[in-house]
């Protein structure tokens, strides 16, 4: 005797799809035939879902599926020859729930309409799109959108961002300063370095990664004590970048006292540090104080 409760979940499963399906269809025969929703759906006032044109044409030119390859090289094309119109659309769209696909789509339509700052419509609807966000998320979004169209010109319109409340928002204000590196924003970047901690700092760190190399890269040597690993990594990465893997250099600016965190981070700079530049010194150095695994991790233990 057959399954029911098999069958059943067979069953539903495929009505489930079919339901996917219909609605799929009816947004792309909408967005490139023009048909309307109500059509497929049935009646207006039986109908679950209605689309506007603009709207099928985002999520056919936004879905992965192959079969609706064609439709969705359509329908971009009309997105992308909208111009101001898309933009609009995508503006006002911010706040409905997008999947990731479609929000990283969004971040494209911007991208190739701004074409590396030739195009300076996508900049302008950016700029009012920031100061008129419904919430700090959404601003945040349009300023992370911003920073990667490679439109130089976009970091006046996150300066001013850099004090906001928000630290999401802060965030995406330094990745634009980062995307544009010109010497005006060092100060900028350098200024309460110290204070931040765990992915704001990191960010403000990849910032003043993107301007190496940095002259005063000795700086960040205190921050070899920061409490979180991937930004202690980051700054190691730094100053090896800033001193050219030169252990004098590196030594010259070691504190004469180190806590345990600290002291693996200077070991660690002594391995990575150029042959010849006293790094293995180092290490020998430090080998009383080194337990087995370390040792042998650090190549000292014969």
């Amino acid at each position: 005797m057959p399954n029911r409760k098999k069958m059943k979940f067979q069953l539903s499963r495929f009505l489930r799809k079919g339901i996917v399906s219909g609605f799929a269809f009816c947004a792309i025969s909408y967005g490139i035939f023009g048909i309307p929703v109500e059509v497929c759906a049935g009646d207006a006032a039986s109908a679950t879902l209605t689309f506007t044109r603009m709207d099928s044409l985002f999520l056919t030119a936004a879905t992965g599926e192959p079969r609706f390859q064609s439709a969705r090289d359509s329908s971009e094309k009309i997105l992308l020859a909208s111009g101001a119109a898309t933009l609009d659309y995508l503006v006002a769209a911010a706040t409905r729930d997008r999947t990731p696909r479609q929000r990283q789509y969004v971040e494209h339509l911007f991208t190739v309409m701004a074409d590396s700052g030739r195009n300076p419509l996508p900049r302008t609807v950016l700029a009012r799109a920031v100061v008129s966000a419904p919430n700090d998320t959404v601003r945040a979004q349009w300023l992370y959108i911003g920073s990667r169209m490679a439109d130089t010109a976009f970091r006046a319109v996150a300066l001013p961002w850099l004090g906001a409340s928000s630290e999401s928002v802060r965030r995406m204000a330094v990745r634009a300063l980062g995307a544009s590196p010109r010497p005006d924003n060092l100060p900028l970047l350098w200024i309460g370095l110290d204070t931040l901690q765990g992915l704001e700092l990191h960010q403000r760190l990849w910032a003043l990664d993107a301007h190496s190399p940095l002259r005063d890269g000795l700086r960040l040597v205190p921050l070899l004590a920061n409490a979180q690993q991937f930004n202690r990594h980051k700054v190691r990465e730094m100053l090896l970048r800033a001193t050219d893997s030169n252990w004098v250099l590196l030594a010259a600016a070691m504190p004469k006292r180190l806590d345990d965190r600290s002291r693996r981070e200077w070991r660690m700079l002594a391995l990575d540090s150029k042959a010849g530049t006293g790094g293995r010194k180092f290490l020998e150095a430090e080998k009383p104080e080194m337990t087995w695994e370390d040792r042998v991790f650090f190549g000292v233990d014969r």
